[in-house]
């Protein structure tokens, strides 16, 4: 049987993830990376690596300037944050 708890609790692993990068997952995100976003948030939520993030996003800063090398989605994390209409406003990592 699935656990259905485990898919809300790592699907939330991206969005303290991009928090922490300050990536907004705004208007602009939305209509330029919807798809391929919401392809990445989905498979977050049956990661391979999913323990070793949530360890990384419990045991890290409250910022980071780039995505984690474990992560599968390291390239389109990385595309965002050279996106400027992407990124939480007085965001200063790039």
């Amino acid at each position: 049987m699935r656990d259905f708890n485990k898919f809300h609790r790592y699907s939330a692993n991206i969005g303290e993830m991009m928090e922490r990068m300050g990536i907004d997952y705004n208007d602009h995100v939305a209509s330029h990376f919807g798809p391929s976003m919401q392809t990445v948030i989905r498979s977050c939520q049956v990661c391979r690596s999913n323990s070793i993030c949530s360890e990384f996003l419990a045991n890290s800063p409250v910022a980071v300037a780039n995505p984690p090398g474990f992560c599968p989605f390291a390239d389109r994390l990385a595309e965002l944050l050279e996106e400027p209409e992407a990124l939480t406003a007085g965001c200063t990592i790039h």
